[in-house]
């Protein structure tokens, strides 16, 4: 498992980072909306057929096989829009309208009031979780030359990734006691060994993307002030999608990338961290 995650790692890395440097920005929004549109469709089909054994039971099948590509279809479509319009107020209109969108597939897509409250739910849920984030990276992306801001997003979430994952398996439970566990209900592996060296690997991993910058992306008390909070945030994130996965009882939320499940397994982190970067980036310029 390891090998392969290695393996994926050192393919996908170099294309992501090449495609967000050297790529022209109308290549880049087309990007981020495979991202967003692929984040949606996975969130929505471990939330919807989850609430729906939930809230209907009785209902048979658990998701009609055509609200998933309706739905990101049209919010792809909402999302489109987006990207091609850098201005925040418009986009603030385009999101609210997507979200009703979402709503309103959600109610009347059901065969009674417990299945359509239980689509609805998932659905509205999938959309604010799988794509108000992309959008938050696009305007990151906006904010600067060369996509110095998504690179640090990138920087501090894949290094707390690593950081927590060779932390936990190395040192897990030799410091604070294997009794401690950072949140046993949700994801019984995670140690606070492994959440501290992955803050502090978030940390690093800022520092040095501001030193590719030569020192331009922010003063060095904000950079490192952001790697810890992106850091936090990050993580939150990762625990957040294990809640839905063990919610819906899936251990993945696909397949997509080997060795590290489905899409949205990989990425859980950076829709988190992403929006905290951009608050503190547009408020520190």
């Amino acid at each position: 498992m390891l090998r392969t995650r290695l393996i994926t790692a050192a393919v996908l890395l170099p294309l992501v980072l090449g495609l967000f440097i050297y790529a022209p920005s109308w290549f880049v929004g087309g990007f981020v909306l495979l991202c967003m549109v692929l984040t949606l469709y996975e969130a929505a089909q471990i939330l919807i057929p989850a609430f729906e054994r939930k809230l209907a039971p009785e209902a048979a099948p658990a998701a009609s096989p055509h609200t998933f590509p309706a739905m990101t279809v049209a919010i792809g479509a909402i999302a489109l829009i987006v990207v091609c319009n850098s201005k925040n107020e418009a986009s603030v209109g385009i999101i609210a309208a997507g979200a009703v969108l979402a709503l309103i597939v959600g109610c009347f897509s059901g065969k009674s009031i417990e299945q359509s409250m239980a689509r609805a739910t998932g659905m509205v849920l999938a959309y604010v979780y799988g794509a108000l984030p992309w959008i938050v990276v696009w305007h990151l992306f906006l904010m600067g030359d060369n996509s110095r801001y998504p690179l640090l997003v990138m920087a501090i979430t894949w290094a707390g990734d690593t950081g927590g994952y060779f932390g936990g398996r190395f040192c897990g439970g030799k410091i604070f006691g294997k009794d401690r566990k950072l949140a046993a209900a949700i994801s019984p592996k995670k140690t606070w060994e492994g959440a501290i060296f992955g803050l502090v690997l978030s940390m690093v991993g800022a520092v040095l993307m501001n030193l590719c910058f030569l020192n331009t992306l922010a003063p060095l008390p904000t950079v490192i002030l952001t790697g810890l909070v992106g850091g936090m945030s990050a993580q939150l994130g990762d625990l957040i999608e294990s809640l839905f996965k063990r919610f819906a009882g899936v251990k993945d939320s696909g397949t997509i990338i080997p060795g590290h499940g489905g899409f949205l397994d990989r990425i859980d982190g950076i829709l988190f961290a992403a929006p905290v970067v951009w608050a503190i980036v547009y408020y520190a310029r």
